[in-house]
């Protein structure tokens, strides 16, 4: 290979982990699907049990308790493999989505011993610098790591380029929206990440550019992640960062099949500054900005049916962070909504009394609920079935029409927060992946709902209809003035 170039991530290049949680998933998956397939059938969901029973003995008997006449409120995964309390690390699987499956365009590492995870983190760090060359990765890593980087550029997943002035965030005050649910904060003199995720099959393989790891150089002192879901919590996005890079997670009581310990993975992959703290505790400071962890309500599995868990261990543990900067306050929302332990309007009063006015909320703007995902698990993937596992009754509301329940926070729910802190602007976001310079599917139609409902409340909040790769920029002039500008990343 040549010296004069540099080893960097190709484009559609994905990354995805397996632990030990996702393979039980992966296992029960079309027992869960016979299930939904049955009762959209026969509408009566013990029957939809049995039958699935028996066509999926084997992991029925070992993996479910269900007693006989007493199917649907007996049904559950036993316990052991409902409560993980070690999950390790399976396998790495590896591919790039341009190249076609028929030429071979995906591999795995498996995982033997949690030990080399550092090693592989190494690597991933080493790569995502996009600077350094082959030979000089080499010099850095061990034999096995050699091995697998060679691994890495058979499949397209690095490759050697010609080194690039990549453009640079600027180090200015404001927001940037990265691809989904990433989002930067910037000070001048600090920036903060958020769900960093790239690389990943659940993004938009066709993609013609793409934010890097490299894009993001200088620009990044902390990482946040908000919880567990998949499109939010990816660690082989992480694992290409600096392990002394202080990363803010939520605080998980009990590792489960529904949400897995996070800090306890990091530490696991080498990282060494892992913060994992209770809602409402003292502020975090990094550079000159604060950040407060506030309760993530929402996105749990539960509808006004049935809004008791079998086991209330199980759960989407998350945070909300507001973030205060000498030169704005920003809080973001993700996915959160309400559940039986609270709600994010609840949330919003508590800060409106002890912060004030915030300048800009964040929120996905989409109305979600676990009664309208349809029958086709496969679009939703392990989290929602890992969900199901933690409220089984739902399985007699999916697939009908929507209840009055959401587990996000919807145009409506989103509006009210506004007027509840007196918000200046919402910006939306965590909505798909999309090209740099696009809008998300959903933004034209959810930022017109939300205008329309802030109207409704007499909020004079703004919605600002910004573009992947767009930054919210505030300029700290004496009048100072908010511009909506497009980034470098084009």
């Amino acid at each position: 290979m040549s010296t004069q170039n540099a080893i960097a991530f190709t484009s559609g290049s994905q990354i995805k982990p397996m632990n030990a949680a996702d393979r039980i998933c992966y296992i029960i998956q079309p027992f869960i699907q016979e299930i939904f397939d049955s009762f959209v059938e026969s509408n009566d969901l013990n029957q939809a049990i049995v039958q699935a029973a028996k066509k999926h003995e084997k992991v029925a008997d070992k993996l479910f308790s269900i007693e006989p006449s007493n199917e649907q409120d007996s049904f559950t995964l036993k316990d052991d493999f409902l409560f993980i309390d070690e999950n390790p690390l399976l396998v790495l699987i590896y591919g790039n989505s341009k190249i076609p499956s028929f030429i071979g365009n995906s591999s795995a590492e498996f995982i033997k011993d949690d030990c080399i995870l550092p090693e592989i983190q190494n690597l991933l760090y080493l790569c995502g610098s996009s600077n350094l060359t082959y030979k000089q990765i080499c010099q850095k890593i061990s034999e096995p790591m050699v091995e697998l980087l060679d691994k890495f550029i058979k499949f397209s997943i690095v490759r050697e380029q010609p080194c690039e002035n990549k453009t640079i965030i600027p180090q200015i005050p404001g927001i940037f929206r990265l691809q989904h649910a990433a989002l930067l904060y910037r000070t001048n003199t600090t920036g903060i990440l958020v769900d960093p995720h790239l690389h990943s099959n659940y993004g938009v393989s066709s993609l013609k550019n793409d934010i890097t790891r490299a894009n993001l150089e200088g620009s990044v002192d902390a990482i946040l992640i908000s919880h567990s879901h998949y499109d939010h919590w990816h660690y082989p996005t992480l694992m290409m960062f600096s392990p002394e890079t202080p990363i803010i997670v939520p605080k998980v009581p009990r590792g489960t099949i529904m949400c897995e310990d996070m800090e306890a993975r990091l530490k696991s992959l080498g990282f060494k500054n892992v913060i994992a703290v209770d809602w409402n505790a003292e502020p975090i400071i990094v550079g000159d900005i604060e950040i407060n962890v506030l309760p993530f309500y929402g996105e749990q599995p539960l509808v006004p049916e049935y809004n008791e868990p079998i086991h209330p261990d199980l759960r989407n543990w998350g945070n909300t962070y507001l973030l205060r900067t000498p030169y704005y306050t920003s809080w973001f929302l993700i996915d959160a909504g309400a559940d039986p332990m609270g709600s994010m309007t609840e949330v919003a009063e508590q800060v409106k009394q002890k912060f004030g006015s915030v300048d800009y909320v964040l929120s996905n703007f989409q109305a979600l609920s676990y009664n309208s995902i349809g029958t086709d698990l496969s679009s939703w993937g392990i989290d929602i079935v890992a969900n199901l596992l933690s409220n089984p009754k739902i399985f007699s509301v999916t697939n009908k029409p929507e209840g009055g329940y959401l587990s996000t926070l919807g145009p409506k729910g989103v509006a009210e927060i506004c007027a509840i802190v007196e918000a200046k602007s919402c910006l939306p976001y965590a909505d798909s992946w999309a090209e740099i310079g696009k809008s998300s599917v959903h933004d034209k139609e959810l930022i017109k709902e939300t205008a329309k409902e802030l109207n409704n409340l007499g909020c004079t909040t703004d919605v600002i209809p910004w573009k992947i790769g767009d930054g919210y920029l505030i300029n700290n002039d004496t009048n100072p003035k908010e511009f909506l500008s497009s980034t470098a990343f084009r």
